[in-house]
């Protein structure tokens, strides 16, 4: 296992500040609510402040994908070609001394992979610019939480120490077995089965597991559906303890496409401690964002109403207990295909440059299944 590098900041949970001038679509958190304490009914009051920068047809565009009824792009080898070399373009620019540069210099064909510049591209609708500056941030996470060697090839189960592993399983991020009605991964968050550990340690296993839900250019043009879950036992029991840095990670330095999300609360009080997290989103996910107040039953109601049956979520019982077969059985063959591709590597002498996998995301049964 390598040894990281110490993290360019220490104050920082993961070295990661919010820019001292927003970029698009952003603005602070102070500038969101006018310096007021924040109250019950600020979701309402930050999302139509979002949609105020937008225009009629931007929002349209929002919703379609919020419903999963917007059409895929389509684009023709010439214009990929020249996406990718404006990228490049791009990624000179803002390279220097940064941890892409040095992966570069030791491995220019893991560095520069085309599935790698095609999934940030088609993950920020084809724009180089802001491609780029994830892919920067992308490397930038991967060298401080596993270290220089990480930099030339992917991040597997070996690379986590078994604290990750823990944290990893305990089920507060995990995907479910099932797409929602459009077809589209479903990435879950429960805050309630947080235990009390180092962000750091948090991020190292959300790496693994979001580096690995990314494989595919199909899925990344589907895009993701995030169900965040805050029902009744899977409150936030730590307060929102490391909320910023896990949104900043996921919204600025993965290849994810977030299509729609959902936050299911018991209460429009619950709602109070991500109101700093919502206001941080750029103003075209806020449109994408849906607020379900209530019970199990009726946010589960709610859920199926787009498309994300109950079924879906890894919750049984009356009591709507936890359970974690699908994701520790995830993990587990994720491990076995990792270790069956090294084999093959390593039979494979004429291939000595290092490249990215291509491995299936493990799936119990068939994993385009829709309930």
């Amino acid at each position: 296992m390598s040894t990281p590098v110490p993290f360019s900041k220490p104050s920082s949970y993961c070295g990661f500040t919010w820019p001292a001038q927003p970029v698009q679509g952003m603005q602070s958190l102070k500038h969101n609510i006018g310096g007021r304490k924040i109250v019950a009914d600020d979701f309402e009051t930050i999302l139509n402040e979002g949609m105020k920068h937008l225009t009629f047809d931007e929002i349209q565009k929002e919703q379609e994908q919020l419903h999963g009824v917007a059409d895929d792009v389509v684009l023709g080898e010439n214009t990929i070609n020249d996406l990718l070399l404006s990228l490049k373009e791009q990624l000179c620019r803002l390279k220097k001394g940064s941890a892409y540069e040095s992966s570069e210099s030791r491995s220019q064909a893991y560095a520069g992979n085309r599935d790698l510049e095609m999934a940030f591209l088609r993950a920020n609708e084809f724009d180089p610019k802001v491609s780029a500056e994830k892919l920067i941030k992308f490397f930038k996470y991967k060298q401080e939480l596993f270290g220089e060697e990480s930099l030339v090839r992917d991040i597997t189960a070996e690379d986590l120490d078994e604290d990750d592993v823990k944290c990893l399983l305990e089920g507060h991020f995990q995907y479910s077995p099932f797409r929602d009605r459009s077809g589209r991964k479903l990435c879950l968050a429960f805050p309630g089965v947080r235990t009390k550990r180092a962000i750091r340690v948090e991020l190292r296993g959300r790496f693994y597991a979001l580096a690995n839900s990314v494989e595919t250019l199909v899925d990344i043009s589907k895009g993701t559906v995030i169900v965040y879950y805050v029902v009744h036992q899977y409150q936030d029991h730590l307060n929102g303890a490391g909320h910023m840095e896990v949104m900043a990670f996921v919204h600025y330095a993965m290849p994810l496409s977030i299509n729609g999300a959902h936050l299911c609360m018991s209460s429009r009080f619950d709602s109070m401690k991500t109101n700093a997290c919502f206001a941080m989103m750029p103003y075209r996910e806020r449109v994408k964002t849906k607020v379900h107040y209530g019970s199990h039953v009726e946010c589960q109601y709610l859920l199926a109403s787009y498309g994300i049956a109950r079924g879906a979520l890894p919750l049984r019982g009356a009591n709507n207990d936890m359970d974690l077969t699908y994701w520790n059985a995830w993990f587990q063959q994720r491990k076995m295909q990792e270790q069956e591709h090294q084999s093959r590597n390593q039979l494979d002498s004429s291939s000595p440059e290092l490249s990215h996998t291509s491995l299936s995301i493990p799936s119990l049964g068939n994993e385009n299944d829709v309930l």
